[in-house]
């Protein structure tokens, strides 16, 4: 078994770390921090372990991508709507990890794809969701809408998230959408502030494939999680689909969705 732990900076969070990687090695677990996580060659009982927010736990998340490892959230932020254990119980955690008491639940990853020049491809893979966003020089974006290469329209808003199961209760969120239950086969589009309020979201099945050209003249921002990626110019054309790849959560309990929203959200008993 290989331990990572993965954490932003932060003096307290940084002593967690510290300790957690201690605790591991002294049971001889090999345990990787941070940068050196990519080099390490993980075995079929690899864990990483994401210290901090949600924040935290997406970039976490695309190194358990990327390696094929499963991801277990520990909240050291506010929220914490990703994550699965509190930060009083982190030594109680990894003891149940070490017994094996726990389960892994699978969660659908969106890949974004932009057409370059000379046919170069640049893939990107997202947990919450893509986001494109005017400039701030631009009142509004003008994009063209595609879905299994048949146009479905052109939209004049602020920008368009294109989000998974797992972000629709993030910026989807906020903006209207629906929230998604983190088993369906599906992906949503929702527009931010909309010229029209007929451009209502969108939910797409996990076989759609969704296209857009950008009309704008002045540059989009293209982001991935929370971080812009690059920007698109006029005519760049995006693409959207649910990806080949998972995203694998540890969860050391048995995880009702619907509970999770009911302490987060305040829903009431």
């Amino acid at each position: 078994m290989k331990i990572g732990i993965f954490y932003l900076d932060g003096v307290k969070i940084k002593k967690t770390a510290e300790e957690l990687a201690n605790f591991f090695r002294k049971r001889n677990i090999k345990v990787f921090i941070n940068e050196k996580l990519r080099s390490a060659k993980p075995d079929k009982d690899s864990v990483i372990i994401s210290l901090g927010g949600d924040g935290t736990f997406l970039k976490a998340s695309h190194l358990g991508i990327e390696m094929n490892v499963p991801v277990l959230g520990i909240n050291l932020g506010n929220l914490g709507f990703l994550t699965d254990v509190e930060a009083r119980d982190v030594f109680n955690a990894t003891d149940e990890l070490l017994k094996g008491n726990f389960f892994i639940e699978k969660r659908a990853v969106l890949k974004g794809l932009k057409l370059g020049e000379g046919g170069k491809e640049d893939t990107f893979f997202a947990v919450n969701d893509f986001v494109l966003v005017r400039s701030i020089r631009e009142r509004m974006m003008f994009a063209e809408i595609f879905v299994n290469g048949m146009r479905a329209g052109k939209f004049r808003s602020d920008g368009i998230v294109i989000a998974t199961p797992t972000g629709s209760t993030a910026y989807a969120l906020s903006l209207g959408a629906p929230i998604i239950t983190p088993s369906a086969s599906v992906y949503e589009l929702v527009f931010i502030a909309p010229h029209k309020l007929s451009a209502r979201p969108i939910i797409f099945s996990g076989e759609d494939h969704l296209s857009l050209r950008i009309l704008s003249k002045e540059p989009v921002s293209f982001q991935r999680d929370g971080e812009e990626i690059f920007k698109l110019k006029m005519f760049d054309r995006v693409t959207f689909e649910k990806a080949n790849r998972e995203l694998r959560v540890v969860h050391l309990k048995k995880k009702n969705f619907f509970d999770v929203l009911n302490k987060k959200f305040g829903w009431g008993e």
